[in-house]
C-alpha cells in the first residue's frame, strides 16, 4: 500500500531535473557560445544606450536651459507680475500651512518692520502713502 502512495506522489510532484538529449552539443560548448553571443549583444546594446542617453541628456539640458532663459526674459519684461505672483504664492502657502490669522499677524509685523526700516533709511514712501490715504488723496 505504501508503494501505491509513493507512485501516486511521484505522479503529482513535478520533476526537478532536466533531461538532456544526447544529440545536442555539450553544455560547456553551448555555454561558451551563449556567453559570447550575450557579451556581443550586451556590448552593442550598451553602446546604443550610451549614445541615446547622451543625446537625451543633451536634449534635457538644452530644454532646461531654454526654459530658464525664457522664464528669465519674461521676468525681466514683467517684473511686477513675477514679484506679485511670487508674493501670492508665499501667502497661499502660509495660509494653507499656518492659517489665515497667523498669516495676517506675520504680514502686520512685516509691514511695521518695513515702515521702521524706511524711516531709518530716510525714505518715507510707506508713511507718505498712508498719510495720503488717510487725508483722502490730497
Amino acid at each position: 500500500m505504501s508503494d501505491e502512495r509513493d507512485d501516486a506522489r511521484s505522479v503529482r510532484i513535478p520533476k526537478l531535473s532536466i533531461e538532456t538529449d544526447p544529440t545536442q552539443p555539450d553544455e560547456a560548448e553551448e555555454a561558451s557560445a551563449g556567453d559570447a553571443a550575450r557579451s556581443a549583444w550586451s556590448t552593442a546594446t550598451d553602446a546604443v544606450h550610451d549614445a541615446m542617453a547622451s543625446d537625451d541628456l543633451r536634449g534635457a539640458v538644452g530644454f532646461i536651459k531654454g526654459l530658464g532663459a525664457t522664464a528669465w526674459e519674461y521676468a525681466k519684461r514683467h517684473p511686477f507680475t513675477v514679484t506679485y505672483g511670487f508674493v501670492g504664492l508665499v501667502l497661499a502657502v502660509l495660509i494653507l500651512t499656518i492659517g489665515l490669522w497667523d498669516t495676517i499677524v506675520i504680514a502686520v509685523f512685516v509691514m511695521v518692520g518695513a515702515v521702521i526700516g524706511q524711516i531709518r533709511d530716510g525714505d518715507n514712501g510707506i508713511v507718505n502713502f498712508f498719510r495720503r490715504l488717510l487725508r483722502g488723496g490730497r
